[in-house]
């Protein structure tokens, strides 16, 4: 997780962020949902895509607490957690998260997005445990879709 977004092809879904929603580009040739954006598809080589909404749900896969702020904006954080979520549209994405104690161990827990500024970032996708509202919008998922 980064405070500010600084790759072109990132800025539909930072501008989804900003409206509470989770977007990828889905390859129009083979359907493969793909982060991070790219110009490119990485299955099957295609250049045609579009952008859709996913479902804010996954399950945290891996996770890391880390002592040192690797951004300035995190400073104020720590210690803070790092996080690889796999959504349920089978994208992975590094993010932190929120509403676990810590001593948890989050691993495989079911976790629902949500959206925090981050330095001078309005909206940066979060996770905490599924069913636990908390704070900011969890996203208006347009359905599950899954990675093909």
């Amino acid at each position: 997780m980064h405070g500010t977004p600084e790759v072109p092809h990132d800025s539909r879904f930072w501008s989804g962020a900003a409206e509470g929603r989770l977007v990828f580009q889905r390859c129009d040739r083979c359907a493969y949902v793909r982060w991070p954006a790219a110009g490119v598809c990485p299955e099957c080589l295609d250049r045609a895509f579009r952008w859709e909404e996913v479902e804010p749900a996954g399950t945290v896969w891996s996770y890391a607490v880390y002592h040192r702020a690797y951004s300035p904006a995190l400073k104020d954080r720590l210690p803070y957690n790092v996080a690889l979520v796999e959504l349920t549209c089978g994208v992975r994405l590094l993010s932190t998260l929120v509403g676990f104690a810590p001593d948890d161990d989050p691993v495989g827990a079911a976790v629902t997005a949500r959206f925090e500024a981050v330095g001078d970032h309005p909206a940066v996708p979060v996770f905490g445990p599924a069913g636990s509202g908390g704070s900011g919008s969890a996203g208006r998922a347009g359905g599950t879709l899954s990675r093909r």
